[in-house]
């Protein structure tokens, strides 16, 4: 059974352009955090900490400090996107003559492929997230956050985020954040979802930082110079975690499998269908709960 399609048209001569593409989130989150390949099903992923303590010199060996290290499992699960188009649906719409001889029209097989991968990399940026554990998605961030025994440190009693508060807000997460954390070689980021991102700009704004208004996306938010923003738009409103790069995980197979789309024209078996397939594994994980701040009113 073909996948439903909507064929809506008022061509009266020659094609003009091409599709338009459909506006798709992209995937920012997989920019910001620590991407694991070639994962088999379940890596043991590895995070150590040393506390060094002076003491005074002996002639023997005094060993000091302490080590401190964290074990998680990063399982990956296997994911697939299809659909299934009919050619006669454009018989009567431009392009009808590749449908005649039987193709389906070039530029929308490219169309499809590139709104397959976007709405793949769309849906990816917000199970990143909020996905719980089934068998059509994985657990994203602040599922596994809010489990008992993450040890992740919460912003207490929070409230929605707006232009006049969002300053505030930013400084009680950045407070949550352990001190150890926020003065590390690897300076945390703060993930913002779009809501707060957007407040954020108005704010500082407001505070007469002119060159958001005339730089555009084109400006790198940061906090107080110290901590890079980064705007996640599959996070749920009123939302904000500071962290490290590197105690956020995400694991696949291979990310080529995530730009790799397999079109199969049934027509050698008698059908006028076209076939898009794309299989690909995905799942994430995070390493020390305590090192992780979230602000998030739900």
């Amino acid at each position: 059974m073909a996948t439903d399609l909507s064929v809506n048209s008022s061509y009266a001569g020659k094609v003009a352009g091409g599709y338009i593409k459909a506006a798709l989130l992209a995937n920012d989150t997989l920019q910001h955090v620590t991407v694991k390949e070639n994962v088999e099903w379940r890596q043991v992923v590895r995070k150590g900490l040393y506390n060094a303590t002076f003491e005074q010199p002996t002639c023997g060996w005094s060993p000091s400090g302490e080590v401190i290290t964290s074990e998680r499992w990063l399982d990956i699960n296997k994911y697939q996107v299809q659909l299934e188009i009919c050619k006669n649906d454009f018989l009567a719409d431009w392009e009808t003559k590749s449908e005649q001889d039987g193709q389906l029209h070039a530029s929308f097989q490219d169309f499809l492929i590139a709104t397959i991968l976007g709405g793949i990399a769309q849906t990816n940026e917000s199970v990143i997230w909020t996905g719980v554990d089934s068998a059509t998605s994985y657990a994203g961030f602040l599922t596994m956050f809010t489990q008992v025994g993450s040890e992740v440190n919460f912003v207490a009693s929070p409230v929605a985020v707006t232009e006049a508060n969002v300053i505030d807000k930013i400084k009680l997460l950045v407070a949550e954040s352990p001190l150890a954390v926020r003065r590390s070689n690897e300076k945390p980021l703060i993930y913002m979802s779009s809501d707060v991102a957007e407040h954020f700009r108005n704010a500082v704004l407001g505070l007469g930082a002119g060159y958001y208004l005339y730089q555009g996306e084109g400006v790198k938010m940061t906090w107080n110079g110290m901590y890079d923003i980064v705007e996640c738009a599959g996070m749920p409103a009123n939302c904000m975690v500071m962290a490290q790069k590197s105690n956020l995980w995400f694991g696949t197979n291979t990310l080529n499998q995530w730009n790799e789309v397999q079109v199969v024209d049934m027509g050698q078996f008698g059908e006028d269908n076209v076939r898009f397939n794309t299989k690909f594994f995905a799942g994430a994980q995070y390493g020390f709960g305590n090192e992780i701040a979230v602000y998030w009113y739900d």
